[in-house]
């Protein structure tokens, strides 16, 4: 049985903050020329050119990520695995281990000037606007909506967030997600028990008004929260 690894890299649009999904276009095997998630199989041994295995998934991992995107994202976590025998119809039965990945690394412009990778939004995913092979639209799926349920009770969203952060735009990426967090929340879950620390440096976040005050994450794992951070909407405004 044949196993592989899918990783559901997530970003924020630098232009208009929207979450997307990178995507790699495949270079052979089936759907070759069309673009799908980044992934690759688990070496359970060496190859013919002698290249080692993977002695553990945390191997693989690196081995993957490193060789098809070029370096490792802010935030990794391993999601329950999917198989089926006809996920792969070239492989018989098959399990993927997906990954959910958020990046926000200072040389993430790196990627693209990468020929091979692109970023499509999750909505056209989603809505099956941009398709993409195999089961990789539901792997999507699976991996967004944790994302969403988890960042109602921890600081996972801070990890697609720039390095050096204002309280504001903490707010407003919370706001892309259907949250309504007020600043106060901010500094009473995060800048008061010291999850995020001053950097000492002010920034301009919009056009008008004085810089604010940027910070950064101080933690070694994720926090918890007892209680969901804010109130999530559908259709009216945060201030609505």
């Amino acid at each position: 049985m044949v196993v592989t690894l899918d990783f559901i890299c997530l970003r924020l649009n630098p232009d208009n903050g929207q979450p997307e999904v990178m995507l790699k276009e495949r270079l052979k095997g089936p759907h070759e020329g069309q673009y799908a998630l980044v992934g690759g199989w688990v070496r359970e041994h060496p190859l013919d050119d002698g290249n080692g295995y993977d002695h553990t998934l945390e191997d693989a991992v690196t081995r993957i990520l490193t060789s098809k995107v070029g370096f490792l994202p802010s935030y990794l976590e391993k999601l329950p695995p999917e198989g089926s025998a006809t996920r792969d119809p070239a492989l018989g039965w098959s399990v993927t281990i997906p990954f959910l990945c958020l990046f926000n690394r200072p040389d993430m412009a790196e990627l693209d000037q990468q020929d091979s990778i692109r970023w499509e939004s999750i909505d056209g995913i989603l809505t099956g606007a941009s398709p993409l092979p195999f089961d990789h639209r539901k792997l999507v799926r699976l991996a967004y909506d944790a994302f969403l349920n988890k960042i109602k009770y921890s600081s996972l969203l801070l990890y697609l967030l720039p390095e050096k952060v204002a309280v504001s735009q903490i707010v407003h990426a919370y706001e892309i997600f259907g949250i309504c967090v007020k600043k106060q929340t901010v500094f009473s879950r995060w800048i008061n028990p010291g999850v995020l620390v001053e950097t000492g440096e002010r920034r301009a976040i919009a056009a008008k008004g004085q810089p604010s005050r940027l910070y950064r994450l101080e933690e070694s794992s994720l926090s918890y929260f007892d209680s969901e951070i804010g109130k999530s909407y559908r259709m009216k405004a945060c201030n609505g």
